[in-house]
C-alpha cells in the first residue's frame, strides 16, 4: 500500500515511546512518524503541501486532544481546512482522536470538526496494541477513500 505512513501526534513522551514500541514490535509493515504537538505537525504539513515535497505522505493521523499551543481540536480544524492537492486529500484523510478525555462535549466538537473516530486511550498495553493493530488494518488496509478532483474541488 502506498499510504502506510501513520502520523502520531501526542505531547506525552511516555505515550509516544509506548506507541513506538508497539509499531516496532507488532506493526513493522507501517511507517510511523511522531510529532510532539499540533504546532509541530501543522508546520510539517505546510512543508508537505508544497508540490516539491517528495517524502512519504500520511495515510492516517492519530491525534491526541489535550496538547499545548495547538491542541488536537484546533489541529483537526486546520487539517480539514487545508486545501487538497494532487497527492493528499486533507478533507478525507482519516484522523483518529486517541485521548484520555472522553467528555461528551469533546466528542461532539471533534466529530463536528471532521474526526473519523474518537477513542479513549486504553490503560493496558495489550489493549492499546490490539487497538492500534485494528486501527491500522481498518484505515490503511481495508478502507477506501474517495478520489478528489482538486480543480473542481468535488469528489469524482
Amino acid at each position: 500500500m502506498e499510504n502506510r505512513e501513520v502520523y502520531v501526534v501526542d505531547d506525552s513522551a511516555d505515550h509516544r515511546l509506548l506507541i513506538r514500541t508497539i509499531f516496532n514490535k507488532f506493526l513493522p509493515n507501517y511507517h510511523v512518524r511522531f510529532f510532539q504537538g499540533g504546532k509541530e505537525l501543522y508546520e510539517f504539513l505546510i512543508l508537505q503541501s508544497s508540490p516539491e515535497y517528495k517524502g512519504r505522505r500520511p495515510g492516517l493521523i492519530i491525534l491526541d486532544l489535550k496538547m499545548p499551543a495547538i491542541d488536537g481540536y484546533e489541529l483537526l480544524k486546520l487539517l480539514r481546512q487545508t486545501p487538497d492537492n494532487d497527492v493528499t486529500q486533507w478533507r478525507t484523510l482519516p484522523v483518529i482522536i486517541l485521548t484520555s478525555s472522553g467528555t461528551e462535549s469533546d466528542i461532539d466538537k471533534c466529530y463536528s470538526a471532521g474526526a473519523n473516530s474518537f477513542i479513549v486511550k486504553p490503560m493496558e498495553f495489550e489493549e492499546l496494541r490490539f487497538l492500534l493493530e485494528t486501527i491500522c488494518h481498518y484505515w490503511l488496509d481495508y478502507n477506501r477513500l474517495p478520489t478528489v478532483n482538486t480543480e473542481l474541488n468535488v469528489t469524482s
